[in-house]
Protein backbone atom coordinates (compact mmCIF):
# COMPACT_ATOMS: atom_id res chain seq x y z
CA UNK A 1 0.00 0.00 0.00
CA UNK A 2 1.38 3.27 -1.23
CA UNK A 3 1.35 5.93 1.45
CA UNK A 4 0.57 9.25 0.31
CA UNK A 5 1.27 13.11 1.03
CA UNK A 6 -2.12 13.66 2.56
CA UNK A 7 -1.24 10.07 4.63
CA UNK A 8 2.06 11.67 5.95
CA UNK A 9 0.19 14.47 7.09
CA UNK A 10 -2.56 13.09 8.80
CA UNK A 11 0.33 10.62 10.71
CA UNK A 12 2.34 13.98 11.19
CA UNK A 13 5.27 12.85 9.43
CA UNK A 14 6.28 16.23 8.43
CA UNK A 15 9.31 17.78 10.40
CA UNK A 16 12.73 16.61 8.51
CA UNK A 17 11.12 14.47 5.76
CA UNK A 18 8.96 17.03 4.41
CA UNK A 19 11.63 19.58 4.85
CA UNK A 20 14.21 17.26 3.12
CA UNK A 21 11.28 17.37 -0.14
CA UNK A 22 10.74 20.15 -0.45
CA UNK A 23 14.87 21.17 -0.48
CA UNK A 24 15.25 18.25 -3.31
CA UNK A 25 11.57 19.61 -5.02
CA UNK A 26 13.20 22.95 -5.28
CA UNK A 27 16.34 21.89 -6.38
CA UNK A 28 14.39 19.71 -8.90
CA UNK A 29 12.38 22.68 -10.15
CA UNK A 30 15.10 25.13 -10.47
CA UNK A 31 17.24 22.34 -12.97
CA UNK A 32 14.17 22.41 -14.80
CA UNK A 33 13.99 26.11 -15.26
CA UNK A 34 18.05 25.82 -15.92
CA UNK A 35 17.51 22.97 -18.59
CA UNK A 36 19.89 20.93 -16.43
CA UNK A 37 20.29 17.59 -16.97
CA UNK A 38 18.28 14.94 -15.03
CA UNK A 39 16.17 18.02 -13.57
CA UNK A 40 12.92 15.52 -14.64
CA UNK A 41 13.80 12.78 -13.03
CA UNK A 42 14.75 14.74 -9.48
CA UNK A 43 11.74 15.96 -9.08
CA UNK A 44 9.39 12.80 -10.34
CA UNK A 45 11.87 10.71 -7.77
CA UNK A 46 11.22 13.40 -4.95
CA UNK A 47 7.57 12.40 -5.72
CA UNK A 48 7.97 8.99 -5.33
CA UNK A 49 10.18 8.79 -2.27
CA UNK A 50 7.78 11.46 -0.31
CA UNK A 51 5.03 9.27 -1.06
CA UNK A 52 7.59 6.38 -0.12
CA UNK A 53 6.70 3.99 -3.23
CA UNK A 54 8.96 0.86 -4.46
CA UNK A 55 8.23 2.02 -7.89
CA UNK A 56 9.89 5.45 -8.70
CA UNK A 57 8.40 7.46 -11.03
CA UNK A 58 12.17 9.26 -12.14
CA UNK A 59 15.84 7.84 -13.18
CA UNK A 60 18.63 7.75 -11.08
CA UNK A 61 20.53 11.28 -11.67
CA UNK A 62 23.33 10.14 -9.94
CA UNK A 63 25.87 7.83 -10.41
CA UNK A 64 28.73 5.61 -9.34
CA UNK A 65 30.69 3.96 -11.65
CA UNK A 66 33.80 1.49 -10.69
CA UNK A 67 36.37 1.78 -13.06
CA UNK A 68 38.38 -1.05 -11.50
CA UNK A 69 38.27 -3.18 -8.13
CA UNK A 70 41.84 -3.39 -7.99
CA UNK A 71 44.22 -1.00 -6.04
CA UNK A 72 47.96 -0.64 -5.17
CA UNK A 73 47.66 0.24 -1.25
CA UNK A 74 46.77 -2.21 1.32
CA UNK A 75 44.53 0.35 3.54
CA UNK A 76 43.02 -1.96 6.40
CA UNK A 77 39.39 -0.62 6.38
CA UNK A 78 39.00 -0.96 2.78
CA UNK A 79 37.77 -4.26 1.29
CA UNK A 80 39.29 -4.43 -1.82
CA UNK A 81 42.59 -3.16 0.60
CA UNK A 82 41.90 -5.80 3.07
CA UNK A 83 41.40 -8.17 0.41
CA UNK A 84 38.31 -9.20 1.51
CA UNK A 85 36.25 -7.84 -1.16
CA UNK A 86 34.98 -11.14 -2.56
CA UNK A 87 34.99 -10.36 -5.68
CA UNK A 88 36.83 -11.08 -8.88
CA UNK A 89 40.04 -8.38 -9.39
CA UNK A 90 39.10 -6.67 -12.47
CA UNK A 91 39.29 -3.48 -14.99
CA UNK A 92 36.38 -2.24 -16.49
CA UNK A 93 37.12 -2.26 -20.69
CA UNK A 94 36.71 0.85 -22.51
CA UNK A 95 34.06 -0.99 -24.81
CA UNK A 96 31.80 -1.58 -21.68
CA UNK A 97 32.16 1.76 -19.82
CA UNK A 98 30.92 3.03 -23.33
CA UNK A 99 27.51 0.42 -23.47
CA UNK A 100 26.85 1.29 -20.12
CA UNK A 101 27.45 5.24 -20.09
CA UNK A 102 25.41 4.88 -23.33
CA UNK A 103 22.35 3.67 -21.35
CA UNK A 104 22.56 6.15 -18.95
CA UNK A 105 23.81 9.46 -19.73
CA UNK A 106 20.68 11.04 -21.09
CA UNK A 107 19.58 12.14 -17.57
CA UNK A 108 22.79 11.46 -15.43
CA UNK A 109 23.58 14.31 -13.91
CA UNK A 110 26.64 13.31 -11.62
CA UNK A 111 28.85 10.51 -12.26
CA UNK A 112 31.30 8.95 -9.28
CA UNK A 113 33.94 7.82 -11.67
CA UNK A 114 35.73 5.58 -8.08
CA UNK A 115 34.28 2.93 -6.17
CA UNK A 116 36.12 -0.06 -4.83
CA UNK A 117 39.81 0.35 -6.33
CA UNK A 118 42.14 2.96 -7.67
CA UNK A 119 40.47 4.35 -11.11
CA UNK A 120 43.59 5.12 -12.09
CA UNK A 121 44.99 1.87 -12.48
CA UNK A 122 42.83 1.32 -15.67
CA UNK A 123 44.69 1.94 -18.10
CA UNK A 124 41.58 3.55 -20.38
CA UNK A 125 40.41 5.96 -17.03
CA UNK A 126 41.20 9.21 -19.05
CA UNK A 127 39.59 7.71 -22.27
CA UNK A 128 36.37 6.66 -20.10
CA UNK A 129 36.45 10.17 -18.34
CA UNK A 130 36.35 11.90 -21.62
CA UNK A 131 33.53 9.90 -23.17
CA UNK A 132 31.06 10.24 -20.48
CA UNK A 133 31.63 14.43 -20.93
CA UNK A 134 31.42 13.77 -24.81
CA UNK A 135 28.23 12.55 -23.91
CA UNK A 136 26.99 15.22 -22.01
CA UNK A 137 27.65 14.04 -18.37
CA UNK A 138 27.35 17.86 -17.13
CA UNK A 139 29.59 16.71 -13.97
CA UNK A 140 32.16 14.06 -13.75
CA UNK A 141 34.20 13.52 -10.05
CA UNK A 142 36.82 10.90 -8.78
CA UNK A 143 38.76 10.03 -5.82
CA UNK A 144 42.33 8.81 -5.71
CA UNK A 145 45.01 7.67 -3.52
CA UNK A 146 47.26 10.21 -6.13
CA UNK A 147 49.87 7.14 -6.40
CA UNK A 148 49.38 6.63 -10.16
CA UNK A 149 47.80 9.72 -11.46
CA UNK A 150 49.24 11.48 -14.79
CA UNK A 151 48.66 15.15 -14.26
CA UNK A 152 48.72 16.15 -18.02
CA UNK A 153 46.06 13.10 -18.71
CA UNK A 154 43.59 14.27 -15.71
CA UNK A 155 43.79 17.74 -16.66
CA UNK A 156 42.82 17.10 -20.17
CA UNK A 157 40.20 14.67 -19.60
CA UNK A 158 37.96 17.04 -18.80
CA UNK A 159 37.33 15.90 -15.18
CA UNK A 160 35.01 18.57 -13.27
CA UNK A 161 36.43 17.67 -9.89
CA UNK A 162 39.14 15.26 -8.16
CA UNK A 163 39.81 14.65 -4.82
CA UNK A 164 43.10 13.52 -3.45
CA UNK A 165 43.20 11.61 -0.02
CA UNK A 166 45.96 11.31 2.01
CA UNK A 167 46.51 9.97 5.59
CA UNK A 168 48.96 12.26 7.09
CA UNK A 169 51.62 14.90 6.56
CA UNK A 170 54.66 12.76 7.17
CA UNK A 171 55.46 9.46 5.44
CA UNK A 172 54.97 7.48 8.75
CA UNK A 173 51.25 9.09 9.65
CA UNK A 174 50.54 8.58 6.17
CA UNK A 175 51.60 4.96 5.42
CA UNK A 176 49.82 3.81 8.76
CA UNK A 177 46.85 3.75 6.90
CA UNK A 178 47.83 4.03 3.51
CA UNK A 179 49.94 1.05 2.98
CA UNK A 180 52.13 1.15 0.42
CA UNK A 181 51.61 4.62 -0.62
CA UNK A 182 54.38 7.10 -0.78
CA UNK A 183 53.49 10.24 0.07
CA UNK A 184 55.97 12.41 -1.41
CA UNK A 185 54.80 10.57 -4.85
CA UNK A 186 51.09 11.71 -4.15
CA UNK A 187 52.30 15.46 -3.26
CA UNK A 188 54.19 15.80 -6.40
CA UNK A 189 51.35 14.26 -8.42
CA UNK A 190 48.57 16.67 -6.55
CA UNK A 191 51.29 19.64 -7.05
CA UNK A 192 51.74 19.06 -10.79
CA UNK A 193 47.66 18.79 -11.14
CA UNK A 194 47.08 22.19 -9.74
CA UNK A 195 50.14 23.60 -12.06
CA UNK A 196 48.26 22.41 -14.67
CA UNK A 197 45.15 23.02 -14.29
CA UNK A 198 45.56 26.55 -13.64
CA UNK A 199 47.48 26.98 -16.87
CA UNK A 200 44.84 25.39 -18.92
CA UNK A 201 41.57 24.28 -17.11
CA UNK A 202 40.95 26.90 -14.36
CA UNK A 203 37.41 25.38 -14.03
CA UNK A 204 38.24 22.54 -12.47
CA UNK A 205 38.00 21.70 -8.87
CA UNK A 206 40.91 20.14 -7.06
CA UNK A 207 40.13 18.70 -3.40
CA UNK A 208 42.35 16.84 -0.97
CA UNK A 209 40.97 14.84 1.90
CA UNK A 210 42.60 14.13 4.96
CA UNK A 211 41.72 10.92 6.44
CA UNK A 212 41.39 11.45 10.07
CA UNK A 213 42.26 9.01 12.69
CA UNK A 214 43.64 8.55 16.01
CA UNK A 215 47.50 8.46 14.33
CA UNK A 216 47.26 12.03 12.68
CA UNK A 217 44.35 14.27 14.33
CA UNK A 218 47.79 16.13 15.85
CA UNK A 219 48.42 16.69 11.81
CA UNK A 220 44.88 18.79 11.40
CA UNK A 221 46.70 22.66 11.42
CA UNK A 222 49.81 21.16 9.53
CA UNK A 223 47.57 19.57 6.26
CA UNK A 224 45.34 22.75 6.47
CA UNK A 225 49.05 25.15 6.12
CA UNK A 226 50.36 22.29 3.38
CA UNK A 227 46.89 22.93 1.55
CA UNK A 228 47.32 26.61 1.08
CA UNK A 229 50.97 26.87 0.20
CA UNK A 230 49.59 23.93 -2.82
CA UNK A 231 46.69 26.45 -3.69
CA UNK A 232 43.64 23.27 -3.82
CA UNK A 233 40.22 24.77 -3.76
CA UNK A 234 39.23 22.58 -0.54
CA UNK A 235 41.55 20.76 2.17
CA UNK A 236 38.59 18.51 3.32
CA UNK A 237 39.10 16.80 6.95
CA UNK A 238 37.52 12.91 5.78
CA UNK A 239 36.02 11.42 9.22
CA UNK A 240 36.84 7.74 9.04
CA UNK A 241 34.70 4.85 8.64
CA UNK A 242 34.96 1.61 9.99
CA UNK A 243 33.49 -1.65 9.93
CA UNK A 244 34.33 -3.33 13.30
CA UNK A 245 35.13 -2.71 17.25
CA UNK A 246 38.56 -3.61 16.70
CA UNK A 247 39.18 -0.91 13.77
CA UNK A 248 37.18 1.85 15.56
CA UNK A 249 39.82 1.48 19.02
CA UNK A 250 42.53 1.50 16.60
CA UNK A 251 41.72 4.24 14.18
CA UNK A 252 38.83 6.78 15.06
CA UNK A 253 40.33 9.83 16.11
CA UNK A 254 40.32 10.56 20.16
CA UNK A 255 37.76 13.80 19.68
CA UNK A 256 34.20 11.87 18.71
CA UNK A 257 32.50 14.49 17.36
CA UNK A 258 34.20 13.36 14.22
CA UNK A 259 32.93 10.02 14.41
CA UNK A 260 29.75 9.08 12.72
CA UNK A 261 29.46 6.36 15.26
CA UNK A 262 27.18 6.83 18.61
CA UNK A 263 29.92 7.36 21.36
CA UNK A 264 28.01 6.11 24.14
CA UNK A 265 27.33 2.64 22.48
CA UNK A 266 30.72 2.71 21.44
CA UNK A 267 31.32 2.26 25.63
CA UNK A 268 28.84 -0.54 25.42
CA UNK A 269 31.13 -2.12 23.21
CA UNK A 270 28.18 -1.17 20.31
CA UNK A 271 29.01 -0.05 17.12
CA UNK A 272 26.21 1.85 15.71
CA UNK A 273 25.51 5.32 13.70
CA UNK A 274 24.64 8.21 15.66
CA UNK A 275 21.64 8.88 13.23
CA UNK A 276 20.64 5.31 13.18
CA UNK A 277 18.14 5.05 9.34
CA UNK A 278 14.86 4.46 10.16
CA UNK A 279 12.89 2.47 7.55
CA UNK A 280 14.10 5.75 5.27
CA UNK A 281 16.52 6.32 2.78
CA UNK A 282 16.37 9.11 -0.34
CA UNK A 283 19.60 7.80 -1.86
CA UNK A 284 17.60 4.62 -3.18
CA UNK A 285 15.54 7.10 -5.24
CA UNK A 286 18.34 9.39 -6.60
CA UNK A 287 21.08 6.92 -7.22
CA UNK A 288 22.79 3.85 -7.65
CA UNK A 289 26.25 2.11 -8.06
CA UNK A 290 27.58 0.16 -10.94
CA UNK A 291 30.26 -2.52 -10.40
CA UNK A 292 33.15 -3.29 -12.44
CA UNK A 293 30.80 -6.64 -14.28
CA UNK A 294 28.20 -4.55 -14.83
CA UNK A 295 26.76 -5.18 -11.79
CA UNK A 296 23.85 -2.83 -10.39
CA UNK A 297 23.61 -2.41 -6.45
CA UNK A 298 21.65 0.01 -4.31
CA UNK A 299 24.19 1.88 -3.43
CA UNK A 300 28.14 2.24 -2.24
CA UNK A 301 27.77 0.32 0.40
CA UNK A 302 27.17 -2.93 -1.25
CA UNK A 303 31.28 -3.20 -1.57
CA UNK A 304 31.01 -6.84 -1.77
CA UNK A 305 27.65 -7.05 -4.44
CA UNK A 306 25.09 -8.69 -1.87
CA UNK A 307 22.48 -7.53 -3.21
CA UNK A 308 22.92 -7.12 -7.14
CA UNK A 309 19.62 -5.87 -8.93
CA UNK A 310 20.57 -6.51 -12.49
CA UNK A 311 23.34 -6.09 -14.95
CA UNK A 312 23.67 -3.26 -17.25
CA UNK A 313 25.76 -5.13 -19.86
CA UNK A 314 23.15 -7.30 -20.44
CA UNK A 315 19.38 -5.11 -20.00
CA UNK A 316 18.21 -1.55 -19.72
CA UNK A 317 18.09 0.60 -17.13
CA UNK A 318 14.41 1.10 -16.48
CA UNK A 319 14.26 -2.99 -16.35
CA UNK A 320 17.09 -3.02 -13.14
CA UNK A 321 15.71 0.71 -12.08
CA UNK A 322 11.74 -0.60 -11.47
CA UNK A 323 12.81 -4.49 -11.47
CA UNK A 324 11.20 -6.91 -9.46
CA UNK A 325 14.28 -7.54 -7.39
CA UNK A 326 14.52 -3.47 -6.98
CA UNK A 327 11.09 -2.72 -6.18
CA UNK A 328 11.62 -5.82 -3.22
CA UNK A 329 14.62 -4.16 -1.70
CA UNK A 330 13.00 -0.85 -1.81
CA UNK A 331 9.75 -2.26 0.40
CA UNK A 332 11.82 -4.33 2.51
CA UNK A 333 13.83 -1.06 3.65
CA UNK A 334 10.74 0.83 4.16
CA UNK A 335 9.34 -1.97 6.09
CA UNK A 336 12.34 -3.02 7.86
CA UNK A 337 15.92 -1.46 7.25
CA UNK A 338 17.14 -2.58 10.29
CA UNK A 339 17.20 -6.27 8.39
CA UNK A 340 19.13 -4.93 5.75
CA UNK A 341 23.10 -5.72 6.17
CA UNK A 342 24.62 -2.68 4.34
CA UNK A 343 22.02 0.11 6.04
CA UNK A 344 23.63 -1.09 9.29
CA UNK A 345 27.14 1.54 9.53
CA UNK A 346 25.70 3.60 6.51
CA UNK A 347 26.28 7.40 7.51
CA UNK A 348 24.81 8.51 4.28
CA UNK A 349 21.55 10.46 5.33
CA UNK A 350 20.16 13.49 2.90
CA UNK A 351 19.25 14.07 -0.54
CA UNK A 352 22.09 14.42 -3.13
CA UNK A 353 22.62 17.76 -5.28
CA UNK A 354 22.07 18.43 -8.40
CA UNK A 355 25.12 20.52 -10.01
Amino acid sequence: MRTTLKDLLKQKVVGKRFATFCFALRQGLEGLLKQRRGSLDHVCSSLSWVRRSPRIAGRPMNITIEPANVCNLKCPVCETGAGILGRPKAFMSYDRFRIIIDKIASHTNTLMFYYMGEAFLNKSAYDMIRYAKDRGIPFVTTCTNGDVIDPGRLVDSGIDEVSFQIGGITQETHQTYRIGSRLDKVLENLRETVRQRNARRPGMQIDCGFILMKHNEHEIAGFMALMRQMQVDAAVIVDPCVRTLAQARDFLPRDPSHWFYDPEAFERGILKPKVVPANDCPWIYYSLAIQVNGDVVPCCRDATGNFVMGNLLHQDLDQIWNGEKFQKFRARLLQKQDSISICRLCSGQGVSAIK
